[in-house]
């Protein structure tokens, strides 16, 4: 984990305290719970031991096949392409807490690799975060979103000027806003 470029927390220490929590607290044991297979007793198989950090291959393999995206519009696109090309939109920052920009390039290169139709935008110093935060408005990025989406429900419709051209595909800054 990092926050402002520093390293605060490595995935060791955020393992020990999930030893701390038990089986049923902390970020890890969630992904567990969501996308790992069931053992015997019905819980989630751990993808890694997080006394001794030994890996099961077979959970990560598991993972990969049914939710690494990158991995499934790789080997999937052609299937994929009807539903999903010209749908994707990626918003992360560059200094992401969780270095989930890593992730995001990757996938982005996968979508150039298969020439989809996509948006992958890096914004510049934003963090886990504050990814959402312009200035004063903690919520700035929901409502750009917002308002991106709704131009494409409504293209007539006039949509204000702070909202318009700061993303990708930026909405047309010849229009006018009447609010």
């Amino acid at each position: 984990m990092r926050i402002q470029g520093k390293v605060v927390a490595t995935f060791k220490q955020f393992a020990q305290l999930e030893r701390v929590l038990g089986p049923y607290g902390g970020q890890m044991a969630s992904f567990d719970w969501v996308f790992s297979p069931r053992g015997p007793d019905g819980r989630p198989e751990p993808m890694f031991d997080r006394a001794t950090g030994k890996v099961n291959p077979t959970v990560v393999a598991y993972w990969r096949e049914h939710y690494d995206i990158a991995h499934r519009i790789e080997a999937q696109w052609p299937a994929l392409r009807p539903d999903l090309d010209g749908k994707i939109h990626v918003i992360v920052g560059t200094a992401d807490t969780f270095y989930l920009d890593g992730a995001a390039h990757r996938l982005k290169a996968v979508l150039d690799q298969v020439g989809a139709h996509a948006e992958v935008q890096f914004l510049p110093g934003k963090t886990h975060g504050d990814l959402y935060w312009k200035g004063k408005d903690h919520d700035w990025l929901g409502k750009q979103i917002a308002w991106a989406m709704y131009h494409v429900a409504r293209p007539d419709a006039k949509i204000p000027a702070a909202y318009r051209g700061e993303l990708h595909p930026a909405i047309d800054t010849a229009e006018t806003s009447a609010h």
